[in-house]
């Protein structure tokens, strides 16, 4: 054995292992996990809402998490299917559909997702029938509140670009600020994204509810990190809500913490996954 190990070549094959099993292990560790979270709100302001959330993992985690987001809703789901994110943060139907291509569903938020429809405060819309001959601005046309509210006006008997005319902007913040600018005579939206727009725009509007609830936002691992990892990422989730960043988190956003998906949530968001479906093709 002494021999061997006073070989120069059997030297340098053991140190050549010994650096590589190093390097491979050192990489493990540093790779920085990607959050992929749905384009509802800007950019800035998406990082910024989710800051004490990831800066939590990280520690838990002991890894670098980046947040990534897309440009709009299409790219955003293409991107989950497609498996470019290791977690997200996702549209309930977008992660109905992400759980049959790889995803591990962990978490939905435990307040229900109500589309409400935003107006100016000196507007005249005060019911749905009014909706009729107005501009109704969407966040995207793929978005669960978009397909939710208009189905909603659909039951009320107005038909989307007949008998009100459908505009899509980039974000249900930008979607509200046409409001504001009387881009459009109304947006659809849910309750959260309208606690993450500016105080001054959220005053010039008013809210019009519906009558539909779903469940909320759903959070995400990839099947590729393993079970053990994706238990790590599990665990590290629920003591974030125990936190008091994570208490000022799910107060301010409106989220009330975590629960689990349930079949019956499953089962809820179904004709909205097969209208996504349909939308896409």
């Amino acid at each position: 054995m002494s021999a061997l190990i006073r070989s120069p070549g059997i030297l340098r094959m053991v140190v050549a292992l010994f650096l590589a099993g190093w390097l491979s292990a050192a990489g493990a560790q540093q790779a920085p996990l990607k959050l992929g979270i749905m384009p509802f709100n800007s950019p800035l302001a998406l990082i910024r809402t989710h800051q004490p959330l990831t800066e939590h993992l990280e520690r838990q985690l002991g890894r670098k998490v980046i947040v990534l987001t897309s440009p709009d809703y299409f790219t955003h789901i293409n991107q989950l299917l497609a498996g470019d994110f290791d977690l997200a943060i996702t549209g309930p139907h977008f992660g109905a559909m992400a759980s049959q291509r790889g995803m591990t569903l962990l978490f939905r938020y435990a307040a229900d997702l109500q589309p409400v429809f935003v107006v100016r405060d000196d507007s005249t819309i005060h019911q749905a029938k009014q909706f009729a001959g107005k501009t109704l601005a969407l966040s995207s046309r793929l978005s669960i509140s978009s397909i939710g509210g208009v189905d909603w006006l659909h039951q009320q008997g107005l038909r989307p670009n007949v008998d009100f005319r459908v505009v899509e902007y980039s974000s249900h913040g930008a979607a509200i600020a046409a409001v504001a600018a009387s881009a459009a005579d109304a947006a659809v939206t849910t309750y959260t994204p309208l606690r993450q727009i500016p105080a001054d725009l959220r005053q010039q509007v008013r809210l019009l509810s519906s009558e539909i609830h779903m469940p909320h936002l759903m959070t995400l691992a990839h099947g590729r990190l393993g079970a053990p990892a994706i238990e790590q990422v599990r665990k590290a989730l629920l003591s974030f809500q125990k936190t008091p960043a994570g208490e000022t988190f799910f107060r301010d956003t409106g989220y009330n913490g975590y629960v689990a998906v349930t079949p019956d949530d499953i089962e809820k968001l179904r004709p909205f996954v097969d209208l996504t479906v349909q939308m896409m093709r």
